[in-house]
């Protein structure tokens, strides 16, 4: 049985409107290091490619940096794109990572949501195609942790007689699958993953899922993002995140496939919608809808995914909950608060 009911975190995406790739980089890790600072658990940083807009293509180079301004936060790959990605390089910075954060990784995969952008430039076929290659990569990321020397003839990865070096230091390295479609929920099962849902995700279908998974498993580790926004003024706050959610799928180049379009990303999704999906409001209605949320869902992380582009904005979001939520600053230790990392 889990030992929590609801821990809070942060789900950062690099995101570029200004053109100022290096400004985008540097508030992201500014972002992750206040939340720090604040007192969230976690911090989650989602990879795209090939997007003007979406820049967290070198998510293992963005964590690093992340891992060196901060000391306690978890750090989550959110998620790592196996099917783009050598499963051999994967599993050699992931554990780097884990050694160089004094084990504070969380190992989310995913195959790469709905971007078939990503895939073409990889040579994979399809959405289907790029989930099997994840889960093929992640049995085998997880054999080259533990075995000393592992051979593997898989349908999309052959090797024989490889090891890597250096490996984790956390044994096991949490494990979570970014999907609860397909055969994902039997393999996390399986192999005791947790499972996560995308900020889009419909809550009502999630809750049914959870439901079922935890009448089959019990208790298991379980995360949702969920698009977040915070002002003092109700309807400011409302306005400026409902907006922001309406322009996501544009940015963010979204093809999702017939039947598949979440409702609050339909075009005419009406706001009640969109807020009944998301956590937006004043400090006191985001705190009671974070609470509501674990009526419905039981123990889980819930991971908030700021809805404005503009950083400040993010982080005094973020610090009006995490002051309404009663959160604890996390105690800096060994100098890892740099001026270069001070938002």
């Amino acid at each position: 049985m889990s030992d929590f009911l609801q821990r809070y975190g942060v789900f950062l995406n690099v995101e570029n409107p200004d053109n100022d790739a290096r400004d985008a980089l540097l508030q992201t890790v500014c972002t992750a290091s206040a939340a720090e600072r604040m007192g969230f658990y976690d911090a989650w940083v989602a990879e795209h490619h090939h997007s003007p807009f979406a820049i967290g293509s070198a998510l293992m180079v963005l964590l690093s940096q992340i891992a060196a301004c901060t000391s306690t936060i978890r750090l989550g790959t959110g998620a790592s794109l196996l099917a783009l990605n050598d499963p051999l390089r994967v599993a050699e910075d992931i554990a780097s990572l884990d050694l160089l954060s004094g084990g504070r990784i969380e190992f989310g995969v995913a195959r790469g949501g709905p971007f078939p952008a990503q895939y073409r430039p990889a040579g994979i076929a399809s959405a289907e195609v790029a989930r099997e290659r994840m889960h093929e990569a992640l049995a085998l990321i997880e054999r080259l942790w533990a075995e000393p020397e592992t051979s593997f003839d898989g349908r999309y990865f052959h090797y024989e007689g490889v090891a890597v070096y250096p490996r984790p230091l956390q044994q096991p390295v949490p494990v979570w699958l970014a999907s609860l479609s397909g055969d994902s929920p039997g393999l996390a099962a399986e192999r005791d993953y947790g499972l996560m849902a995308t900020p889009s995700a419909d809550l009502g279908q999630v809750a049914g899922q959870v439901a079922q998974e935890r009448s089959i498993r019990g208790e298991f580790p379980f995360a949702i993002a969920r698009f977040f926004y915070c002002a003092e003024d109700s309807r400011l706050a409302i306005e400026h995140g409902v907006e922001a959610v309406r322009s996501y799928p544009r940015l963010m180049g979204v093809q999702f496939a017939p039947g598949k379009l979440p409702p609050m990303f339909a075009p005419d999704a009406p706001e009640a919608v969109i807020l009944a999906n998301a956590v937006i409001g004043d400090p006191a209605q985001c705190v009671a809808q974070a609470k509501a949320l674990q009526d419905r869902l039981g123990s889980h992380r819930l991971l908030l995914k700021p809805a404005t582009h503009d950083p400040e904005l993010a982080r005094t979001a973020l610090a009006l909950f995490a002051r309404e939520a009663g959160l604890s600053a996390a105690r800096s230790s060994g100098g890892a608060w740099s001026a270069s990392c001070k938002a």
